[in-house]
């Protein structure tokens, strides 16, 4: 990655802070809804933070995805 590519200092900054704080404080997504296809997307739901996972229905199983508590994902794209 070049360094005109590199995204602004400021969003990587709050992007490892969300990351740190999430993952000591955050969801740790353990109750998962039954597979949903809607729209031509397919996803699972967490039933107690309400964050939606891709799933493939080729492998069976959730695509990877960083998971990020909504209120520091606010807080991320507010200063983008």
């Amino acid at each position: 990655m070049s360094f005109a590519e590199r995204p602004p200092r400021w969003e990587r900054f709050t992007s490892a802070v969300a990351r740190a704080l999430d993952y000591a404080f955050g969801c740790r997504h353990k109750r998962l809804s039954r597979v949903f296809t809607i729209a031509s997307r397919t996803y699972k739901v967490c039933c107690d933070c309400g964050a939606d996972f891709d799933y493939s229905l080729k492998k069976m199983e959730m695509e990877h995805r960083p998971a990020m508590n909504p209120l520091l994902e606010l807080l991320r794209t507010r200063h983008t």
